[in-house]
């Protein structure tokens, strides 16, 4: 009973950051990469014991520099979210964690050849988030919640090397429960 309800419907967003630059064995991907926005939406369900079941999806955005990006690129990973989140206690303000899958889907703009925008798009790719955060509630049964995440996945590319990526997320959500 320290969800929100039997389900809830959550809505966040915030900053994310990247830990690095994002890189691949052979070097390939030598581009800086900055701060970005993050967007997130997701539901909980009831699972037996204090834990509840997230599936959600998720959009950070990350801001390209460096002589491998076109003018004005970012990064954008795209992705599901498979997920526990375990919230403790029944008081007003109750932290949370929460821990799980995160799928990667990668585009962004690379400078071709000549200069001009090479669209690029991952295959596909996987890795995982953790965070935690407080749930401040608001009224019956809606909270605010501020939370930070750390996430990392490895990602595919057809006729390019796989890219690593490792980025922190700090963002507000929106918890309704029903």
């Amino acid at each position: 009973m320290a969800q929100e309800g039997a389900f809830a419907f959550e809505i966040r967003g915030g900053g994310v950051l990247p830990i690095g630059s994002f890189r691949s064995g052979k070097g390939e991907w030598a581009g800086m990469t900055r701060a970005g926005s993050s967007f997130g939406m997701g539901f909980t369900f009831p699972v037996p014991g204090p834990l509840g079941a997230f599936l959600g999806f998720g959009q950070r955005r990350f801001d390209c520099r460096g002589s491998v990006c076109a003018d004005g690129a970012e990064w954008i990973s795209t992705g599901f979210d498979v997920a526990l989140r375990l919230v403790v206690g029944d008081r007003r303000i109750r932290p949370w964690l929460k821990g799980g899958f995160h799928s990667h889907r990668l585009e962004v703009s690379l400078r071709g050849p000549g200069g001009e925008p090479d669209e690029t798009r991952s295959e596909g790719g996987s890795g995982f988030e953790i965070g935690g955060g407080l749930l401040v509630a608001i009224a019956e049964r809606m909270s605010l919640s501020p939370g930070i995440h750390y996430g990392s996945g490895e990602v595919p590319f057809l006729g390019r090397s796989a890219l690593r990526l490792e980025y922190l997320v700090a963002d507000l959500g929106l918890v309704l429960g029903f």
